[in-house]
This record gives structure tokens, C-alpha cells and sequence, in this order.
């Protein structure tokens, strides 16, 4: 029950059913559904020990994370702004330790997968200019970490890994077909957004991809034929966004973000070991760290527009290393699985366990290089990424577990 719970979360999440649902409002079940589900989970003894899940290394890091927020309400000139990027984060924290809790079998990440790509489906859905008109950029109809058409081709790029998976995985071959189709959709979403960076993280989701694989020439030959449709499907003003990236310190909006670049570098300089608080970064930029002779209409926003600048600006050199820290490990720790598991030496099981973290590693791959460009630091992609990482990791360990014992035991 509880694991529908979680699924639940991200429903809430990504979604919104209360935007269109005004009776929900009141409710605040974005908020009450996962600290329940999350306290609950914590009571459940069939799956990880409560002391085992706070010795895991990304417990520890969003742990020691949410320490460097929270200690700078004690000298940020707003505090209520620490105080709600705490609460944020630790809200994703408590989702978190609900996925690694609930998410205790194969089919159950699984799970997690349809149901995100299911809420990037309804989204599509609800904002249907992103593929029938490409040529205008459109904002998705949610309030929250998807709105804008940048977030949301981050956010696909996080999934598309998903639908390979299960197109993979897949030993129907209609629901092969439905699920190529679906990935082919998100990819042009992702086109139809017109990101310059959701197009850069897609590149390199692509590449992972086509890295890990067992057939090289079939591969590069479908990523032609994906690249051509692609071409063929995206407008004028998707070619020319993509044609700035050349000229990238001489268009207007990168202009913009260069310059925040610069300011929070010069943020992290001044403060190196706190940085000037968490949620502090337009507030400062506005007052002290605005470039000489930049009036406030010359740049259209006053955020860092980079998740590492942002984190670098407000947490200081501490809170990039942890940050940085979260993505890699998780990284290196998939990585050493995925080398063990050869498609030499590995069983059909193992074949899927290790599409499982080639899966997860192009995910986490894909918000790595598009929140490069989005200040999507305190947005819920990498703790959910790295609470799937862990309960995938804790499935596989538990599984190897078990296949050794059962040998042993048919010895006489």
C-alpha cells in the first residue's frame, strides 16, 4: 500500500492535480502524502534496516547537504529564505528514504518509471503546443519545477533513459513498438522545447547510450535515423537557438547567464566556506553582485541559471563538493556494476540488471549536463535519482545474496 503511495508523490509532484482540481487545494497533499508515506515507510521491516538505509553514502551526503542549508540561517541577512530551501530539500530527503524503503523489488523501480513517464505523457497532453506547434515556445500547464519549456526538456531527458529500459526489457513486441514510440515522443518534445541545454544533455543521454551498447554499427545506424527525423521535425527556431551555441558569449541570453556565472563566482570568492545562503543568490546579485554598469532591465533574470553556480553562490565551495559529490558517487558505484556485468559473462537476469544502471547512470547523466544551464539545484531530479540508485543497487546486492546461498545449499 504504501509503495502506491510513493507513486502517488510523484503524481502530486509532476502533475498538479490540485491546479486543476481546485478542491484539493486546501488539502496540501503535495506535502501531507509523502511526510505519511515517508514516516510510514520508515516503520516497514521487510525491506532495508532504518540503520543500514542512514549508513548508505547518498544518505550521508543529502544528510550533510541539508546541514550546510541550514546552519546559514545563522548569518543570512532573510532567513525565512533558508528556511524554506530547507524544508524543500528536506522534503525531497523524506521521498528519498520512501523510494529506497517501498522500492524494494526490480518490478517495483519499474514501476517508478512508468509512472514518471506517464506524468510527463499527461503534461505533453495538457500543453500539446510543445509537438503540434514547435515554432512558438510554450510553458507547461504545472506550477511548480516544470513550468518553463527549459525545465521540462530537463526533466525529459531524465525519463527517456526510462523508456529504453522498458522498450528494452520488453519481450512483447507490441509493447516494444508502443514504448519506441513513446521515447521517439519524448525525444521531440525535447526538440519541440527549443533548449539549447535539453538538446546538449539529450546529446549526451544519446551517447552514453550508444556507448554501453553491445552493437555499435546498429546503434550509430539508429541514432542516424533519429537524428534525421529529428531534422525533420524541428522548426526554424529550434535551428536557430542551436546555431547560437557556436556564438555562445555573444547571444543576449547567455550574455545574461555568463555574467551570473561570473557573479557567483565572485559570491563564493567573498564568502568561499558558506556563500551568501541559500536562497540568497537574486537577492544578492540584485544588491551587491550586479556587474558595473548592468542596469536591471539589461538582464531578464537575476538567477544563477546554472545549478552549480547556483549551489556555488549559496553554499560556497562545501556545498558544490557535496553536491558534486551526490551525482558522482552515484555515478562510479552504477559504473563498477555495469563493468562487472560484461555482456560476455552475464546471464539474461544480469543483461537486465545492468540496462537497469546504464539506465540510471544516462539519467543521472542527462540532469548533470542540462542543469548545467537551469538553476535546478533544490529541484526533487537528483534526490529521486539517487534514491532509485540506491534501492536498484540494494535489489542487485540482495539478489547476488541470494543466488550464492542457493548453490551453496544444493551441496551435500
Amino acid at each position: 500500500m504504501l509503495y502506491y503511495g510513493l507513486l502517488l508523490i510523484f503524481i502530486l509532484e509532476y502533475v498538479r492535480p490540485v491546479k486543476f482540481i481546485s478542491f484539493l487545494y486546501p488539502l496540501h497533499l503535495n506535502s501531507v502524502v509523502p511526510v505519511f508515506v515517508s514516516l510510514l515507510s520508515l516503520n516497514n521491516s521487510k525491506s532495508i534496516k532504518n540503520i543500514d538505509l542512514l549508513k548508505l553514502s547518498s544518505t550521508i551526503t543529502i544528510i550533510v547537504f541539508l546541514i550546510l542549508i541550514g546552519v546559514g540561517i545563522l548569518w543570512v541577512d532573510v532567513k525565512h529564505y533558508v528556511f524554506w530551501k530547507f524544508i524543500q530539500v528536506f522534503g525531497w530527503f523524506l521521498v528519498y528514504l520512501a523510494i529506497i524503503k517501498n522500492a524494494d523489488e526490480q518490478k517495483k523501480i519499474e514501476g517508478i518509471f512508468i509512472v514518471l513517464i506517464l506524468c510527463h505523457l499527461v503534461l505533453l497532453i495538457l500543453t500539446p503546443d510543445v509537438i503540434f506547434n514547435p515554432e512558438v515556445r510554450s510553458y507547461i500547464l504545472q506550477e511548480s519545477f516544470l513550468g518553463d519549456g527549459n525545465d521540462f526538456a530537463l526533466s525529459l531527458n531524465i525519463v527517456i533513459p526510462f523508456c529504453i529500459y522498458l522498450c528494452f526489457g520488453s519481450k512483447s513486441k507490441p509493447k516494444k513498438l508502443l514504448l519506441l514510440l513513446l521515447t521517439i515522443l519524448l525525444i521531440l518534445a525535447v526538440v519541440g522545447t527549443s533548449s539549447r541545454g535539453g538538446t546538449l544533455a539529450l546529446a549526451a543521454v544519446i551517447f552514453y547510450q550508444w556507448l554501453k551498447g553491445r552493437k555499435k554499427l546498429l546503434g550509430l545506424a539508429g541514432i542516424a535515423i533519429l537524428f534525421i527525423v529529428m531534422l525533420l521535425f524541428a522548426p526554424a527556431l529550434y535551428l536557430e537557438r542551436m546555431g547560437t551555441i557556436r556564438n555562445y558569449e555573444t547571444e543576449g541570453s547567455a550574455q545574461g547567464r555568463i555574467m551570473a556565472w561570473k557573479s557567483a563566482i565572485q559570491m563564493a570568492g567573498d564568502n568561499p566556506l558558506t556563500g551568501v545562503g541559500a536562497g540568497h543568490f537574486s537577492v544578492k546579485y540584485g544588491i551587491e553582485y550586479r556587474p558595473p554598469g548592468v542596469g536591471r532591465t539589461d538582464i531578464p533574470w537575476a538567477n544563477a541559471h546554472s545549478l552549480y553556480f547556483l549551489v556555488l553562490g549559496e553554499l560556497g565551495i562545501p556545498g558544490l563538493l557535496v553536491y558534486l559529490w551526490l551525482i558522482i558517487l552515484n555515478l562510479l558505484k552504477n559504473e563498477k556494476i555495469i563493468r562487472s556485468l560484461t555482456p560476455e559473462n552475464a546471464s539474461d537476469s544480469r543483461l537486465m540488471d545492468r540496462r537497469l544502471f546504464v539506465c540510471l547512470n544516462s539519467s543521472m547523466i542527462g540532469f548533470a549536463v542540462g542543469g548545467a544551464f537551469l538553476s535546478a539545484t533544490y529541484y526533487p531530479h537528483v534526490f529521486i535519482l539517487a534514491g532509485v540508485m540506491e534501492a536498484g543497487r540494494h535489489v542487485y546486492r540482495r539478489r547476488q545474496e541470494s543466488d550464492a546461498i542457493v548453490p551453496s545449499l544444493a551441496i551435500p
